[in-house]
């Protein structure tokens, strides 16, 4: 695999990895809204945090067993008007995925934007880091070599290799990254090859090492 290829294989990764509890989060909502069950659950506990500051209402529910046969209590936050009413009647309507009891929401449910937030940021960033290593990390490669080869591509172990054999007579290997016709591309480290078959058989297949010897095409 070439440095580029890495390359974009990591950015991907990074993505991926950075957005996927969003995405996760986002599909199981569509599933609550799409396939969830209207249930009553039981508020088993209600506190208040930071009372004088920033209040913020919580409670903790649990639902029937044959929803939760585990009986876990979730915890949830709440607007104030929905914390009164159900630690007034010790119980709260909610929504709720029966295969999965941790996929639910109630009413009154505040949710929080720090995990989009954060997301949001670390995709920024993750952005800028891109630009500024296009921008100035970025070194122009050697011209890539083009050589006529005087016999068939051959199948060779992984690794860099160019190698003057004789005036303008080389010995190349490296790694198949394009097949053309009468054309094959190799990937030497840094250096780009371009070898014209020039009727020569090119049995080595895409993202295989291949060594050839061909002289440079002027």
């Amino acid at each position: 695999m070439t440095r580029k290829r890495r390359g974009t294989v990591l950015l991907v990764v990074l993505v991926f990895l950075i957005n996927l509890p969003i995405v996760h989060s986002t599909i199981t909502n569509w599933r609550v809204s799409s396939s969830g069950v209207d249930v009553t659950a039981e508020v088993t506990d209600a506190r208040v945090t930071s009372p004088d500051d920033d209040p913020r209402y919580w409670l903790g529910i649990r639902f029937s067993e044959d929803i939760d046969p585990d009986q876990t209590i979730w915890p949830v936050e709440v607007d104030p008007a929905a914390y009164d009413a159900a630690l007034e009647a010790r119980q709260i309507e909610a929504r709720v995925l029966k295969s999965n009891p941790a996929a639910f929401r109630v009413d009154g449910e505040i949710r929080g934007w720090l995990g989009l937030i954060t997301t949001l940021i670390a995709d920024a960033i993750l952005l800028l880091i891109l630009l500024v290593v296009r921008r100035f990390g970025r070194r122009p490669g050697p011209p890539p070599l083009r050589l006529a080869a005087i016999g068939d591509v051959e199948r060779c172990p992984p690794g860099g290799l160019v190698e003057q054999i004789e005036g303008s007579l080389y010995l190349v290997r490296g790694e198949v990254v394009a097949i053309e016709e009468g054309e094959v591309v190799l990937a030497a480290g840094e250096l780009e090859v371009i070898v014209v078959l020039d009727g020569h058989a090119n049995p080595v297949g895409y993202q295989q090492p291949a060594q050839v010897r061909g002289r440079v095409m002027e």
